[in-house]
C-alpha cells in the first residue's frame, strides 16, 4: 500500500471515529467517550510516523476538512455538556446549603422549605 493511500485510510477511519464520539457525546455516553479518546490517541501516534510530503495536498483537503469540522462540533458537544453538569450541580449545591437550617437565627424552629433544582428566588 503506498504511503498516500495509507494516510488517506487512515483520515478515513479517524473521520469515522470522530463520528462515534459525536454520537457518544450526544447520547451522553461517558464510557463510550473515554475509550473513544483512548483511541484517538493512538491515531494520533499513527499519524506522526507518516509524512504526507510525498503526494498534493489536494487529495487531504476533503478529509481534513471533514475532521476539522466533526472536530469543532465535538467541542461544542463537550462543552455544552459540561456547562450542562455544572448548572445541574450548582443548583443542587444550593438547594443542599438552603435546605440545611432548622432554626432561625432567634432560635425559633423553622420548618425545611422544600427542596427544589430551580432557583425560584427573584
Amino acid at each position: 500500500m503506498s504511503q498516500e493511500n495509507k494516510i488517506l485510510a487512515l483520515l478515513s477511519d479517524f473521520i469515522e471515529l470522530l463520528k462515534s464520539e459525536k454520537k457518544a457525546l450526544i447520547q451522553n455516553d461517558a464510557e463510550k467517550v473515554v475509550e473513544i479518546v483512548s483511541e484517538k490517541q493512538v491515531f494520533l501516534e499513527q499519524l506522526e510516523t507518516l509524512s504526507p510530503d510525498s503526494f498534493a495536498d489536494e487529495a487531504l483537503k476533503t478529509p481534513l476538512a471533514e475532521i476539522k469540522h466533526l472536530q469543532e462540533t465535538n467541542l461544542m458537544l463537550t462543552k455544552t455538556a459540561l456547562q450542562f453538569q455544572e448548572t445541574i450541580l450548582k443548583a443542587i449545591t444550593n438547594t443542599v446549603k438552603s435546605s440545611g437550617n432548622t432554626y432561625s437565627k432567634k432560635g425559633y424552629y423553622k420548618g425545611n422549605e422544600q427542596a427544589t433544582l430551580i432557583n425560584q428566588s427573584l
